[in-house]
């Protein structure tokens, strides 16, 4: 959980709000925003790609359904032509550059050949060589969850959640207890906000496996924006086991007993968050919020001044002030931001003016 900028309000200031956990890609420096299209199509008698042999086991008739189905939906954007027609049927899973640069590759024999090609693929940094590699597994009956997992994960990392949607929910069509499919796609739903469904397989994930700590923690969230607090801290307690002085779950842990009440603890585990990873963003915003909540606000505007300018530090402070009702604080809050740095006089005067209207010193406009 993060404390998100408030939607509207103008002033740039923090203000708390539940966030779900992100895929680990996604809280690292690497978000791929890379969103690609694929070849408009006409209907669903083009879903399969042309000379692809029609799918006969069940299994890979309802993977057909998924990928028709992300075909028509993505592919209705438009976007460059790709020679994908090597991958038959699965060509609708590679979003890479053209897989003309993989024509040189020798034929594979077995799934477990492409998969190893594929994870050798990963190891050098070259993601769409893997993907490719992944997809060519599917051609066998073996290891097919395997590698629909592996295609899944590629999409994510890569902010394309359509397409790790589709490999998820095939991975399990395949294999109903592909622990990882089912953890992931319960992380994936649970951004989307289908709570439900995310707590369903993340649930299974657990019954197979209890020792999945990305498991426990989105499980810990979807608890915690039900307000089940004591739940939410349970499963982030259970995750800390597994992964010690993790710094996201610390922070997850902080925001849970922050919003239970328990500031001290929360205080507590932001504290050993930022050990973990003394320049962790989320855990000194949320830190600086507990902080002003308790109306230390020195405290606060030194934690935020770890991450960000003073000025804008002394601006978002006194905009939490304001929330709290300290409005004489949060007018010598604002002051100090304007005295500091003209660039946030405009931002900062504008808050104080919001200050001022309600302590009814000045007409509104």
């Amino acid at each position: 959980m993060i404390i998100a900028q408030s939607p509207g309000n103008g002033a740039g200031a923090p203000t708390p709000a539940p966030v779900a956990a992100h895929h680990q890609a996604r809280t690292n420096n690497h978000t791929w925003r890379h969103k690609r299209g694929f070849a408009e199509h006409a209907g669903p008698a083009r879903c399969l790609t042309q000379g692809a042999k029609t799918p006969s086991s069940p299994r890979l008739l309802g993977l057909a359904a998924l990928l028709c189905a992300t075909t028509l939906t993505v592919g209705c954007a438009g976007g460059p032509q790709r020679a994908t027609s090597d991958l038959g049927l699965f060509s609708p899973l590679y979003d890479g550059k053209s897989n003309v640069a993989h024509g040189t590759l020798l034929p594979v024999t077995s799934a477990a050949e492409a998969l190893q090609r594929g994870d050798a693929a990963l190891a050098e940094g070259d993601v769409d060589k893997a993907l490719f590699e992944y997809i060519r597994a599917l051609d066998f009956d073996d290891h097919r969850s395997v590698a629909l997992t592996k295609i899944g994960a590629i999409h994510g990392a890569r902010d394309n959640d359509r397409l790790a949607e589709v490999a998820y929910r095939g991975a399990l069509n395949e294999d109903p207890d592909e622990v990882r499919a089912l953890t992931e796609l319960g992380v994936l739903l649970l951004e989307r906000r289908d709570y439900a469904e995310a707590r369903q397989h993340l649930q299974r994930a657990l019954s197979i496996n209890g020792e999945l700590w990305r498991a426990h923690n989105a499980l810990g969230v979807i608890a915690d924006l039900s307000a089940d607090y004591a739940v939410g801290q349970r499963h982030y307690e259970q995750a800390l086991q597994l992964t010690p002085g993790n710094p996201e779950i610390l922070n997850n842990l902080g925001y849970s007993r922050y919003l239970s009440g328990d500031w001290g603890g929360a205080i507590a585990a932001f504290r050993e968050a930022l050990l973990s990873d003394p320049r962790y963003a989320r855990a000194w915003r949320n830190l600086a919020l507990v902080y002003a909540r308790q109306e230390r606000y020195t405290d606060a505007i030194e934690s935020l001044a770890k991450i960000q300018e003073m000025p804008k530090a002394y601006n978002d402070v006194g905009y939490l002030a304001m929330l709290a009702g300290e409005l004489d604080q949060a007018e010598t809050l604002f002051a100090e931001a304007k005295r500091l740095s003209p660039h946030f006089y405009a931002m900062a005067d504008t808050n104080q003016r919001r200050v001022e209207l309600m302590k009814g010193q000045v007409a509104a406009p």
